[in-house]
């Protein structure tokens, strides 16, 4: 007798619906490892959005799917970026030290002449796609990058992981006995019920956070700082590197979304409230600090602040619907158009200004999500947000383009700007050419899918 499925609490995420006209790649910050995919002529920073001349040769050309398309899905890593194209194939770019770009980027053949080598410059500054995912009709509809660690679902929910993971002391590799996985490989689907899929994947810098359509948590990766939400004895840490479940608390609660930051992550249960757990030197869980320089949460707390029952208001109903973390902050953004700040503060990561009541008690940190006001929000609400080591973007419903915090590289997209305390304007709501689809921050560079206004 065969196994009876299990019953699904969230369903696997669906494929991307295609975007006419194409949706056009923008760049900003440092590209000098090629992250930008423009080439190895094109590594410059650049201080405001560009667009990828690149891509939008092989949009003409046809090369990302039926005619007309492009790029539908963009992240960014610690010096890589992952794409995904109308065909749900997922192409790369970038640093491939550790294995990151989930292809081959030295001693390739060249297929026109097999006695000679492709130029490892040209494999890695430019985006190509991962041939073993398009190889075996993986569709890509999610990824996520972390520092050097990179993963993809497809459409089925099934999960695929490549590249590596470091810990405190140097190189940890990718799984016990193996320091790279070149490839993308299957990691995950051992440790889960039949029937059981992947929905979700956030990354950390070292560390992966995934959902699955049970509701359940799964973490791996470098632990060090309690990022993984389950005890690692430090002279077993590379038994973090195997996927494992964690629950929410002494309940086994259904989780409904999960996020991340460098060193810490989240989760949002079945009620709507918010746990988090990991590295909280600065207040960047949200759960109030110690006092201790290296404060931690190890396993699941509730945010109290972000519960359900205090972000609502009578009958007017709001929860947090993505959560998404730097170095030492995290933000919160709520299914009503709200941004929620915690964490450090004193080169404006919070977007709180230099004056805001919050920080007063700590001055270069706070403790508790606080609101973040955006200009013109209550007409025009954030549905995006992303969140570099210092420095962060939101998105709003009509495609205006906010940023702040620290941008030393350029990676604000606000021209000589290094250091902006409140959200201001990179894309605006009216007048231009453009509006912002999706956004991602990386390590050092941002980038962005942006879509001409006259034709959306």
């Amino acid at each position: 007798m065969s196994a009876i499925p299990v019953e699904r609490y969230i369903e696997v995420p669906t494929a991307f619906e295609a975007s006419r006209p194409a949706l056009n790649l923008f760049v900003w910050g440092a590209g000098n490892f090629g992250q930008f995919g423009a080439g190895p002529d094109d590594l410059g920073e650049k201080r405001k959005p560009k667009r990828n001349p690149w891509v939008d040769e092989k949009i003409r050309e046809g090369v990302f799917g039926k005619e007309g398309a492009g790029f539908e899905s963009v992240t960014a890593g610690g010096l890589h970026t992952l794409l995904v194209d109308e065909n749900g194939a997922v192409w790369s770019c970038g640093v491939n030290d550790d294995a990151a770009l989930g292809r081959k980027t030295s001693d390739v053949p060249d297929p026109a002449d097999p006695t000679k080598m492709l130029d490892m410059d040209e494999l890695t500054a430019w985006p190509h796609p991962i041939q073993s995912l398009v190889d075996e009709n993986f569709r890509a509809v999610r990824v996520a990058a972390g520092d050097n660690i990179s993963a993809a679902i497809s459409a089925e929910g099934d999960l695929r992981v490549w590249g590596s993971f470091r810990g405190n002391e140097g190189q940890l590799g990718f799984s016990s006995g193996l320091a790279h996985q070149l490839e993308p490989i299957d990691i995950l689907s051992a440790k889960l019920a039949h029937g059981e899929k992947v929905t979700a994947v956030a990354p950390g810098a070292n560390h992966l956070v995934v959902l699955t359509t049970s509701g359940h948590i799964f973490t791996w990766g470098a632990g060090e700082q309690g990022q993984l939400g389950r005890r690692i004895i430090e002279r077993r840490k590379i038994n973090g590197t195997a996927p494992e479940r964690i629950l929410l608390g002494t309940k086994s609660l259904k989780a409904k979304l999960i996020g991340t930051g460098q060193y810490h992550s989240f989760a949002v249960d079945e009620d709507g409230d918010v746990w988090a757990w990991g590295l909280n030197s600065m207040g960047q869980t949200g759960t109030g600090r110690s006092r201790e320089s290296d404060a931690e949460v190890p396993t699941p707390v509730i945010v109290k602040a972000l519960m359900k029952k205090n972000l609502s208001k009578g009958d007017d109903e709001d929860e947090v619907v993505r959560i998404e973390g730097g170095e030492h902050h995290t933000l919160f953004l709520t299914r009503k158009g709200h941004v929620y700040a915690c964490g450090r503060a004193d080169g404006g990561q919070l977007g709180l200004g230099e004056e805001h009541a919050a920080l007063e008690q700590y001055k270069d940190f706070v403790d508790e999500p606080t609101r973040v006001v955006i200009p013109d929000e209550e007409e025009d609400p954030i549905v995006l947000i992303s969140v570099g080591s210092h420095n962060n973007l939101a998105v709003t419903r009509d495609g205006a383009l906010f940023g702040w915090g620290q941008g030393p590289q350029g990676e604000l997209g606000l021209g000589e700007e290094e250091e902006v305390f409140e959200p201001t304007v990179i894309v605006r709501r009216t007048g231009g050419a453009f509006k912002a689809v999706k956004v991602s921050c990386g390590g050092q560079h941002s980038v962005g899918l942006f879509q001409r206004k006259e034709a959306a």
